[in-house]
């Protein structure tokens, strides 16, 4: 009596692996991609550091505000490259490559995990390349090694969460253009009512009680906490926990939007 081979069954960590692997190829691939996404950040340091640096900081120096603000477009370099992960998954649907992995014993988490995962390391990338446009304009670490590498993780963490509320959207969304427009303008307020720009006291008092709640705020206070020393615990427990509130919440959505497709 012959009996029916047994069905592969899905595991989400090898699935997950694999499908970080192909998003790390087609990053290494187009390069590109990494450049343009720190490009523009970089210009905002640029340009911004010029125009608010005697504002925020009368008669200090340039470089006074560059350590300011360095952070701050770090983690809106971050930010907004979230757009192009969302974006990405947002072509696998259309392009029908989902639809070829649905034909696989694969895990429903595997493909969104494994595309945020891989950009995280694009967001590493584009963290490491606005800081060293930073510290050429005066940017400087004066916390020791721990503190460069603490500097490098919490940006990424933030990231981490807040790509799950990305794909989310874009897995509900009729559109890429409709997900576009709703988050680009969800993205702008967020880095603009923070303390990335100006010191908290500075802002009208209206607008204080959202910096103080913005992960904005708290990913650029601990940047610069661990940066050139100060305290980062509060806002490093901030970090924590929207990183995982999103993750928990965005990515169950997501996961399950995903699998109901199937």
């Amino acid at each position: 009596m012959s009996t029916a081979p047994a069905t592969p069954r899905a595991s989400a960590w090898a699935d997950t692996a694999i499908l970080t692997g192909r998003g790390l190829l087609l990053m290494a691939r187009s390069p590109a991609t990494v450049t343009m996404t720190a490009a523009f950040p970089v210009i905002l340091l640029l340009l911004l550091s010029v125009s608010f640096a005697e504002i925020v900081m009368p008669g200090g120096s340039y470089a006074d505000y560059v350590n300011y603000s360095v952070p701050l477009f770090a983690a809106m370099g971050i930010t907004f490259a979230t757009l192009s992960t969302a974006n990405a998954v947002h072509a696998d649907r259309i392009a029908g490559f989902d639809d070829r992995l649905r034909t696989l014993p694969l895990s429903p988490v595997a493909p969104l995990a494994g595309r945020i995962i891989a950009d995280t390391a694009r967001n590493l990338a584009t963290v490491a390349i606005v800081t060293g446009v930073g510290m050429a304009l005066g940017f400087r670490f004066e916390n020791g090694l721990l503190g460069i590498v603490a500097y490098f993780v919490v940006p990424l963490l933030y990231g981490f969460g807040l790509a799950w509320l990305m794909v989310a959207v874009a897995l509900h969304a009729a559109s890429a253009e409709s997900a576009n427009a709703a988050l680009n303008a969800l993205l702008l307020v967020l880095s603009f009512l923070s303390t990335g720009f100006v010191r908290l006291a500075d802002l009208p008092g209206w607008a204080q009680p959202i910096a103080s709640a913005n992960p904005i705020s708290h990913v650029v206070d601990a940047m610069r906490a661990f940066a050139h020393g100060g305290s980062a615990g509060d806002h490093l427990l901030a970090v924590a926990a929207w990183a995982v509130g999103l993750t928990a919440v965005f990515g169950t959505l997501a996961v399950r939007r995903y699998a109901r497709r199937g």
